[in-house]
């Protein structure tokens, strides 16, 4: 407060002086240093009391009061200092603005529902890549595929590459590559690792993991024919391999699901026996049970699993095949 107060009797002393110089004997050279003494004492009073929120820049603000209160006359310095720093600090209120209360709406008793049938839902992606004439929707579904589960998207990228269009069979193809290259990349650095390891359980573990990603192949789709035949051998070969060291009740279902894609159905159906019979929960066991008796040509034992089996989801296959089995 004391550097306002000696800032502003400063300027008001040099605009008195430079006032008398005019009336007295001009001397504009002295007339205009003293106003300008003053003004730049002026530009420090009002950059002061402008309110914070106006202080955005000092170099350039200050700039610009100097000169407004420069090419002012001698007293109008006063009336600007005055004017500006009031009207900033106290703007006027806007009365007249009409403002109408609205009470606050109730919240809902329960929630809003959710559509079961999304626009890009699976069967929404196959018909649009079947039926849509026009190539850009068609890629927008296989663009949306590509952010989705890989067990959904594989079969939706797999319609796609008999599309018509060039660009659409491109993206479907190099989303598939992509994928079966980043699985084939996490073989490879498992089997260095493998490699480089002897003790258990890691050996065992990594075996595992290995399986698992051999199986995820065929699992996916992404390997067929004779490929197929080989990457189940080799998550069968692994997988034994592994429970050589550690025989979980999960490993023996695991080989089991291997066994019977390679259609080893008797193997299948021993070490689903054998699963069940170390502590596996039977609705684990149960499903691939009844799929191993219908291959087996048992289809009373199918039903009988599938009796067995709690009631399943309403929507899901394995609800569909227990309203099948039941009906007959």
């Amino acid at each position: 407060m004391i550097k306002i107060i000696i800032a502003a009797f400063i300027g008001c002393l040099c605009e008195y002086f430079a006032f008398a110089h005019i009336l007295d004997a001009p001397n504009w050279l002295w007339i205009i240093f003293l106003h300008g003494i003053a003004s730049a004492c002026f530009t420090f009073v009002s950059h002061v009391f402008i309110p914070a929120k106006y202080k955005t820049t000092v170099k350039s603000g200050s700039a610009l009061l100097f000169l407004l209160l420069f090419t002012l006359p001698v007293f109008g310095i006063l009336g600007v200092v005055f004017a500006i720093t009031f009207a900033l600090s106290k703007p006027l209120k806007n009365d007249d603005i009409d403002i109408i209360e609205h009470k606050v709406p109730a919240l809902p008793f329960e929630a809003r529902t959710v559509s079961a049938t999304p626009i890009y839902s699976i069967g929404g992606l196959r018909a649009i890549l079947k039926h849509a004439s026009e190539p850009n929707k068609r890629l927008s579904a296989v663009m949306a595929a590509r952010h989705m589960s890989d067990n959904q998207a594989i079969p939706i990228l797999k319609l796609a590459l008999k599309d018509l269009e060039d660009d659409i069979r491109l993206l479907a193809y190099s989303t598939l590559d992509s994928k079966e290259t980043k699985l084939n990349e996490k073989i490879s650095d498992i089997q260095h690792a493998i490699e480089r390891t002897t003790q258990q359980p890691k050996l065992s573990h990594l075996q595992r993991q290995q399986a698992e990603l051999y199986w995820e192949l065929s699992y996916l789709g992404l390997a067929q024919g004779a490929l197929k035949k080989y990457v189940l051998e080799k998550a069968e070969n692994l997988t034994l391999k592994s429970m050589s060291f550690s025989k979980m009740p999960a490993s023996y279902i695991f080989l089991g699901r291997i066994q019977l894609a390679l259609g080893k159905f008797s193997a299948a159906q021993q070490s689903l026996m054998t699963a069940t019979q170390l502590g596996m929960a039977r609705r684990h066991v149960l499903p691939f049970k009844a799929e191993v008796a219908f291959e087996l040509n048992n289809y009373t034992d199918c039903q009988r699993y599938l009796e067995e089996l709690e009631l399943q989801p309403k929507g899901t296959e394995l609800r569909h095949l227990q309203e099948y089995w039941h009906e007959r």
